[in-house]
C-alpha cells in the first residue's frame, strides 16, 4: 500500500506541476492569437478529447505530465498565427509563462498552508544568557532588522541564513526605537558534516537514519536509510543529537562509525567534510497569529531558499551528485505525512521545475528564449535544422544527466 500511495502522490504532483506549466503557455498563446493545435493532460493514447475554438483538448492515459502543442513552436509554418511568425517579445512571453505559472502555484500554496497557525517574528523575547547572541550584545526586546543587508522579517529568515561569503557578520537591530549595529566574526564556524538526516517527526528521536544525501561522505561509505548509528569513536549514540554533536566536532578528522543494518553491526571509517555554518545562538522570538503579511513573508523565504539552491549549484557549492531525480523524488514523497506536507512538497517541486525549465539550455524554455533573443538582435531567422540539432544535443545531454542522477538515487537508497 505504501508503494502504491507513493506512486499516486507522484502522479498527482507531476500531473499538477506539468499541467499548470503548460496552461501558462496555453493562456498567453491564446491571448496573442497563436494557433494552439492541442492542450493535453498526460501522454500516450487519448482517453477523452474535445475540440473547442480550433484547439483539441485531451486527457491521455499516462498522467505523468502534459503538453501544449503550439503551431510553429518547433519548426516553420506558413500560418500567420503560428508561434514562429509572431513578434519576438510575444514568443518570449509565451515561453516564460510556464515558469511564471509554476511560481504562482507555489506562492499560492505556500501562503495557504502558512496562514493557519502562528508565526515567530524577528523580536527577541527569551534569550539564553550563555548563548553567543547574548555575548555579542543582543537582548530581550531587540528587533533584528537585517543580517549582512539581508532583511529579516521572521525567525525563519534567521535560521535559514546561509550567505557565508564574508565571515564578518553585520547585524542591524532596533532597540527602544533606535537602530543599532553589531559587527562580529564569531557567528560563522566550521563543523563536521557527513550528510545524514534523521526523522524529526518520529515519536522517539533515535539515531536511525531517515535519509542520506547524495554524494555525501555517508553515501560514499555505504550508509543507507534505515541504518542505526550505534557509536562514533567508541561513544554510544542513542539519539540523533548524539550523532550530530560528535560529527560537528570533527571536521576533516577521521571518525570510526559503527552502525546496525538488518541485525548486523558494521564499522566504517569516515572523514566528515568541513562545512561553514552560521549560528547566532539560542533565543526565542515573539509569537503572533499569522496574517497575510507574515504568510507572504514565509512564502518569500521558501522561494528564496529554493532559488538559492540553484545559485549554489552554479557556484559549485552543490555537486551534481547531490541532485535527485524521479527516484529521489519518490523517496521524499513517501515520507510526506498529511495534506500540509504534501502541498508543501508540491509547491517546492512546482517552483524547482519552473526554475529548471527557464535555464538557457535547449530544448528547455530558457534555451528557446535565448534563440528568440538571438533572432531579435541579429534580425535573422535561425534555420530549423540548426535549432533541431541544438535541441537534439541538449536533449541527449539532459537524458544523460537524468540517467546519471537516477543511478545515483538507486545506489544511495537501495
Amino acid at each position: 500500500m505504501g508503494i502504491i500511495l507513493t506512486i499516486l502522490k507522484l502522479i498527482v504532483i507531476l500531473g499538477v506541476v506539468a499541467s499548470i506549466h503548460e496552461f501558462g503557455h496555453f493562456i498567453f498563446a491564446k491571448l496573442f492569437k497563436m494557433k494552439v493545435d492541442e492542450f493535453a493532460i498526460g501522454f500516450g493514447k487519448a482517453i477523452w478529447s474535445k475540440e473547442y475554438k480550433g484547439t483539441k483538448f485531451s486527457l491521455r492515459c499516462l498522467p505523468l505530465g502534459g503538453y501544449c502543442a503550439i503551431d510553429g513552436e518547433d519548426g516553420t509554418s506558413d500560418n500567420k498565427d503560428a508561434f514562429c511568425n509572431k513578434a519576438w517579445w510575444k514568443r518570449i512571453i509565451v515561453l516564460v509563462a510556464g515558469v511564471v505559472f509554476n511560481a504562482i502555484l507555489a506562492t499560492i500554496i505556500f501562503i495557504s498552508i502558512n496562514l493557519p497557525g502562528d508565526t515567530y517574528t524577528n523580536v527577541i523575547t527569551d534569550i539564553d544568557e550563555t548563548s553567543i547572541a547574548y555575548e555579542i550584545g543582543l537582548r530581550n526586546g531587540d528587533k533584528i532588522k537585517s543580517i549582512n543587508n539581508d532583511k529579516i522579517k521572521i525567525l525563519q529568515d534567521i535560521s535559514l541564513y546561509n550567505d557565508l561569503s564574508n565571515e564578518n557578520i553585520e547585524i542591524v537591530y532596533e532597540r527602544d526605537g533606535k537602530e543599532e549595529k553589531i559587527i562580529t566574526d564569531e557567528l560563522v564556524k566550521d563543523i563536521g558534516y557527513i550528510g545524514v538526516y534523521f526523522d524529526a517527526k518520529a515519536e522517539e528521536i533515535t539515531s536511525k537514519i531517515d535519509m542520506v544525501e547524495g554524494g555525501s561522505a555517508a553515501q560514499k561509505a555505504g550508509l543507507r536509510s534505515g541504518d542505526v548509528i550505534k557509536s562514533i569513536n567508541g561513544i554510544e549514540t542513542k539519539l540523533s543529537s548524539d550523532v550530530i554533536n560528535i560529527v560537528y566536532q570533527n571536521p576533516e578528522k577521521e571518525i570510526e562509525l559503527v552502525y546496525e543494518r538488518d541485525g548486523k553491526e558494521y564499522t566504517e571509517m569516515i572523514i566528515p567534510v568541513s562545512k561553514k555554518v552560521f549560528s547566532i545562538g539560542n533565543f526565542s522570538t515573539e509569537k503572533v497569529d499569522t496574517n497575510i503579511y507574515y504568510a507572504f513573508c514565509k512564502a518569500g523565504t521558501n522561494i528564496k531558499q529554493i532559488i538559492g539552491s540553484y545559485v549554489d549549484l552554479f557556484k559549485g557549492n552543490v555537486s551534481v551528485n547531490q541532485l535527485s531525480g524521479i527516484v529521489g523524488m519518490g523517496e521524499v514523497v513517501s515520507k510526506t505525512d498529511g495534506l500540509v506536507e504534501f502541498l508543501n512538497l508540491l509547491a517546492i517541486i512546482s517552483l524547482a521545475v519552473g526554475i529548471a525549465n527557464i535555464m538557457p539550455f535547449p530544448p528547455l524554455d530558457g534555451g528557446k528564449v535565448v534563440l528568440v533573443l538571438i533572432e531579435a538582435i541579429t534580425r535573422k531567422k535561425i534555420s530549423y535544422k540548426v535549432e533541431a540539432v541544438l535541441s537534439y544535443i541538449g536533449l541527449a545531454l539532459l537524458l544523460g544527466l537524468t540517467l546519471y542522477v537516477t543511478y545515483n538515487d538507486i545506489v544511495r537508497i537501495f
